[in-house]
Formats: structure tokens, C-alpha cells, sequence
């Protein structure tokens, strides 16, 4: 427990360095600047969730895999990266010649270094924590941080290199760079052997991480509808303009990520174990940290943000009203991952499925009915569809988790403290695609 704790601090530790770039980019760059350093953002995390199903079929099975299969688990990723890398250069490259647009190819460039470089990125912190190696997953990705952080020093220069935005955006696609090769050279993770994807691994692999890919990736679409849509009709400067937002949700979502990570491992083996009191424990606690987590979170968004924002950024003090948009709609979606910890224990992601591809249907139609209106939605309102998007996924995802725990209600937060059943310990159920 005081592993998993250290873990999680310094990940938040780290998130100060994340907070720091923000508010260095926010005092360096105007507003259609940061909008542009946001579409970078936006591509990246995009590029960085074409997976298929690599990182969370694999994460799940290396909690419990042996050495052998998992190093073929380790060439099957690997191979997936090697191939998502050769066609996204392909597809960026017919974009880039028929439409000969220099923003675009910018913009393509670096999400596909920044994207693939987190794709691996994932995997290798993924590694990390199913073995346990917390101690290293901290020292790389505090390195890799203050990397990225150091790297912004040329948006100051008198005659910079490139333009400022396109320097500011190459320091957050160097992050997960960074990450990936002091990963690889100081031997915390395994290295691929060889470049091939066995069907025999392969298949587990996919089954239990494909639907949990696309609900992911629907999950990444509704922040990129809303930029591409804020881009076309408002321009780069009103996107600039929530980037106090944008920032935010990307530090609030951090913590429930990583708290989530460090309690799935033990609470993997604690079903396989088939100790159901032990399993509510743990996710009883899970259920406390972010309860704690969201209660220290609202009222720093309630008391600080605005002196803090005023002394060191009084011309975004303004800003700030889409933040506090946004804080209910998080704490609701980072509240349900107690409850949602069920889906990736079963291997069950229905109800993944289901809340997020709700989510992006709900933003699309709203955002269609606006294109096909009379006048475009504001900021207020944009910020306003993504607050109630994120609560009605968190609500969704709960409801979800009750449906699919009838059987197993050891894996309820609050249910009775019953051994894991025998049979539904014995095989994973089956990943709705």
C-alpha cells in the first residue's frame, strides 16, 4: 500500500511539472497560439489511443502471465506499434499532398511522433506497474517531464529556431519520447526480441482489450469534435481561449488514472485467489482516495484557483469560468471508477462501450444540430455540452458496473463479502466488440 501510495504522489509530483509547462506556455503564447498547441494536443492523444486493443488486452494478461508468454506478449506489441506507425505516415502524407495545407502537415507531423511515442509510452508504464517496478515508472516519468519542461526554453529565445507554437508543441510530443527511450536503455521494461504477432497470443490479447479500445477511442472523440468544430466556426484564438480548461481536465484526469492503475493489479490477484472480502477492501479504499481526491480538488477550484490565477496569470483570471463548467462533470466521471474497476476485472467492457459511445453520439448530435442552426455555439455552451457528457458516461459506466456485478457481487463496493464464485473465476467473460 505505501508502494502504490509513493506511486500515485509522485505521479501528482509530476503533474505539478504538467501544470508548470501550461502556465509557461499560457505566459509565453497568445490565444490562436495556444489554440494551435491544443490541435497538437488533440492529435496526439488521439493517435496515442490507436491501439486496437494492444495496451489494455495486454496490460490485463500481464498481470498474470509468466515469463515466456510475457515476452511474446511484448513482441505482439511492438509489431502493432511498428504497423500503426508505417500507416499513419502513409495517411499523413495523401492528407498532407492533396490539400498542401502547411498547418496541417505540422500539426500530422508531431501528433504521430507525440501519439506513438505514448502509445509506447502506455505500454511501458503498463509494464511497469503489472511488475511492480513503481520505483523506476516515477524516476522515468519525472525525467521525462522535466525534459519536456527544459525543452521550451528556445520560446523565449530572441530569433527561436520555429515559431513559438510549433516549438511549444514539439516539447509535449518530446515527453513521451523521452519517456520511451529511458524506458528502453535503462532495462526497467522488456525489450522485443523479434517483430511478430503469434495468433495464439494475439488472439487473448485483442479479446480482452478491443472493446475497451473502441470505447476509448469514442471516449477521444468527443475533445476532438469539439476542437474541430470550435477551430471551424469560432477559430484558433476561441479554442486558445479554454486551454486554462483544457489544461485542467488533463491534470484532474490524471490522478483517477493513475490510482486506478496501481489498485487493478492486486485486485486482479485477489480474484484469482477468489477472496471476495479482501477484493471489497480494496475497492472500498479505491472508493475513499477519490472521493478525498474529488473533495481536495473542488475546493482548490473553489478557494485557490482564482488568487493563485490572479498573482501568476491575471489575464486568463477570466478563464476560469469554464473551469468551474467543467468541475461537476469530472468529479461525477472520475467518481465512477471505483465502480467501473469491475469491467477490466471480468474483462467485460460493455458498459464501457455503451457510456462513451453514448457520450460521442450525444456531442455529435449536438454539435450537428449547431452546425445545421443559425448561429454557432459558444464557448459557454461547448463547455457546458462537455460537463454533462462527462457526468452522463460516469453515471452510465455506475449503472453499468451494478448490471454486471449481479453474479459477483464481491465486486461490488458495496455488496456482500462472499468468495469469488468458482466459475466465474475460472474463465474471464466474454469482451462485447
Amino acid at each position: 500500500m505505501n508502494s502504490r501510495a509513493a506511486f500515485v504522489a509522485i505521479g501528482l509530483a509530476v503533474n505539478l511539472l504538467i501544470l508548470a509547462r501550461g502556465v509557461a506556455l499560457m505566459l509565453a503564447l497568445g490565444y490562436a497560439d495556444l489554440g494551435f498547441v491544443a490541435l497538437v494536443q488533440a492529435g496526439i492523444t488521439f493517435v496515442g489511443m490507436m491501439h486496437f486493443g494492444l495496451l489494455n488486452g495486454g496490460y490485463r494478461l500481464l498481470c498474470h502471465a509468466g515469463p515466456r508468454t510475457r515476452q511474446r506478449i511484448v513482441d505482439l506489441a511492438y509489431t502493432g506499434f511498428a504497423a500503426i506507425t508505417l500507416t499513419l505516415v502513409v495517411i499523413a502524407l495523401i492528407a498532407v499532398a492533396l490539400t498542401g495545407n502547411t498547418t496541417l502537415w505540422q500539426v500530422a507531423g508531431l501528433a504521430i511522433i507525440g501519439g506513438v511515442a505514448t502509445l509506447m509510452r502506455s505500454w511501458m508504464m503498463n509494464e511497469m506497474v503489472a511488475g511492480q517496478r513503481l520505483r523506476a515508472a516515477n524516476a522515468i516519468n519525472a525525467a521525462s517531464a522535466l525534459v519536456s519542461l527544459a525543452a521550451l526554453a528556445p520560446v523565449w529565445a530572441p530569433q527561436p529556431f520555429a515559431a513559438p507554437a510549433v516549438i511549444a508543441a514539439g516539447a509535449i510530443a518530446l515527453q513521451p519520447v523521452v519517456f520511451a527511450g529511458l524506458a528502453l536503455l535503462s532495462g526497467a521494461v522488456m525489450r522485443p526480441r523479434a517483430l511478430r504477432a503469434s495468433p495464439l497470443i494475439a488472439k487473448p490479447v485483442l479479446r480482452a482489450g478491443f472493446a475497451l479500445f473502441i470505447a476509448g477511442l469514442a471516449l477521444q472523440l468527443i475533445p476532438l469534435m469539439e476542437r474541430a468544430y470550435l477551430t471551424h466556426y469560432l477559430g484558433l484564438e476561441a479554442l486558445g481561449r479554454l486551454y486554462l480548461a483544457i489544461l485542467f481536465v488533463t491534470l484532474f484526469q490524471m490522478a483517477p488514472n493513475l490510482i486506478q492503475q496501481v489498485f487493478l493489479p492486486p485486485v486482479v490477484e485477489l480474484w484469482r485467489k477468489r477472496d471476495g472480502a479482501a477484493i471489497q477492501r480494496e475497492l472500498r479504499a479505491l472508493l475513499g482516495v477519490m472521493m478525498a481526491y474529488c473533495a481536495a480538488a473542488a475546493l482548490g477550484v473553489w478557494l485557490v484557483a482564482e488568487p493563485l490565477l490572479a498573482a501568476v496569470l491575471p489575464a486568463y483570471v477570466a478563464d476560469l469560468r469554464w473551469v468551474y463548467i467543467l468541475t461537476p462533470g469530472l468529479i461525477v466521471f472520475a467518481l465512477s471508477t471505483p465502480f467501473c474497476l469491475s469491467f477490466n476485472v471480468l474483462i467485460d467492457y460493455r458498459w464501457y462501450l455503451i457510456a462513451y459511445i453514448a457520450g460521442a453520439v450525444v456531442s455529435a448530435l449536438v454539435l450537428a444540430s449547431a452546425t445545421l442552426g443559425s448561429a454557432p455555439l459558444g464557448l459557454d455552451q461547448i463547455t457546458f455540452l462537455r460537463s454533462a457528457v462527462f457526468a452522463l458516461m460516469g453515471a452510465v459506466a455506475v449503472f453499468g458496473s451494478w448490471r454486471i456485478t449481479a453474479r459477483t457481487p464481491q465486486l461490488r463496493v458495496f455488496g456482500a463479502n462472499r468468495d469469488a464464485a468458482p466459475a466465474a473465476a475460472s474463465a474471464p467473460a466474454r469482451a462485447v466488440v
